[in-house]
């Protein structure tokens, strides 16, 4: 390939200025008289975790990066990649022999559309959750890769796989970098990758884990209590799944009640996935009734309303002091108690009663 020292700088340019990547794949893709050149992740269970392809638009990406044509059971490509080892080169011959086993032509319908039925690939990562490949997608335009082709394309899988290494263990040291920002402030903070797991913590955290206070339970965070198991389990799940952005939870232990507070970090474009995907931190809450009201709106979701009635409850107040404190009728306490124990997750009134007393003593 023409300046190979040029490109091999570029290519390390783009690991450090990842919004290069583009560059260096659309001078690929003309040095080797293809349409496209293309840098892909392959996550667990095989989602898509990105899809770098130059001159592609956000249409064609539509429709290429639909979950059903990421399988390697209706995606040759996919297949192939499953099947070689790192710096292994597949090309059409590869594709040929792994076509009539799909179990549908979804995938190669999309290929004729899009027209990229052609090409070569190789992996520049592979890990045991998921890969990053490296490709020539090709039309009947450019035709089928030939042995020149395929040698251009080898003479840049080595800088590849080094800048893909690189912003790798980059995106990687973010996890000591966010833990050692809250180790400064002396706040308890785990910081989670994009399965929950715990990737690094700050001192105060190690001490919770230390003290039983928490657990680590396949490397996520937990809780004694088993309501409280449940509940982070439930956070972290709605952030992993993306159906939420900030979670809270209350998980009471024999100092009182921690409050685990659960964050989406902001997603960064061009991020590769090893970057830190959230961070858990734990705080006890300040004492005081203003606090506690705070704390199960925050942590349960009360309203106003089912939170102020809960601190009555607690006090000992029966539900006609309540009624004459609230100035409600018996049928509105009766629909605030019916929310109020659906959200704490009990059934009745002694149960909502021991558990505000070990969430806020």
């Amino acid at each position: 390939m023409a300046g190979t020292k040029d490109i091999t700088n570029q290519f390390l340019e783009a690991a450090v200025d990842p919004a290069r990547w583009m560059d260096v794949l659309e001078r690929l893709a003309h040095e080797t008289g293809s349409d496209h050149a293309q840098i892909i992740g392959v996550g667990p269970s095989f989602s898509l975790e990105f899809n770098w392809v130059n001159d592609m638009d956000a249409s064609a990406h539509a429709v290429a990066d639909r979950a059903e044509l990421m399988t390697p059971a209706t995606n040759y490509r996919v297949a192939a990649g499953l099947t070689q080892s790192s710096r292994t080169i597949s090309w059409e011959d590869r594709y040929e022999a792994i076509k009539p086993h799909l179990t549908d032509d979804a995938y190669l319908d999309m290929c004729n559309d899009l027209r990229i039925p052609f090409g070569c690939q190789t992996n520049l990562l592979v890990e045991a959750d998921g890969l990053i490949g490296f490709a020539l997608l090709r039309s009947d335009r450019n035709g089928p890769t030939d042995a020149e082709t395929r040698a251009l394309f080898a003479s840049a899988c080595a800088p590849a796989a080094a800048a893909v290494s690189l912003q790798a263990g980059l995106e990687r040291e973010g996890y000591q970098l966010v833990a050692g920002a809250f180790e400064v402030m002396s706040v308890a903070c785990f910081v989670l990758d994009r399965s929950m797991s715990v990737r690094a913590m700050s001192r105060a955290a190690e001490q919770l884990l230390s003290d039983g206070t928490l657990q680590l339970v396949d490397g996520r965070v937990t809780a004694s209590s088993p309501g409280a198991q449940r509940r982070i389990r439930s956070a972290t799940t709605a952030l992993m799944e993306g159906r939420a952005a900030a979670a809270s939870v209350a998980a009471p232990d024999a100092a009182g009640m921690l409050m685990l507070k659960v964050h989406r970090l902001p997603s960064r474009e061009w991020n590769m996935g090893f970057a830190p995907f959230a961070i858990l931190i734990a705080k006890r809450p300040p004492g005081g009734s203003d606090a506690d009201v705070a704390v199960l709106r925050d942590a349960y979701g009360l309203t106003v309303a089912e939170a102020e009635i809960a601190m009555l409850l607690r006090a000992g107040r029966t539900r006609e002091a309540i009624c004459a404190v609230r100035a409600i009728t018996r049928e509105t306490l009766r629909s605030h108690l019916r929310s109020l124990f659906s959200k704490l997750g009990v059934k009745k009134e002694t149960e909502a009663i021991h558990l505000l007393h070990a969430l806020l003593s």
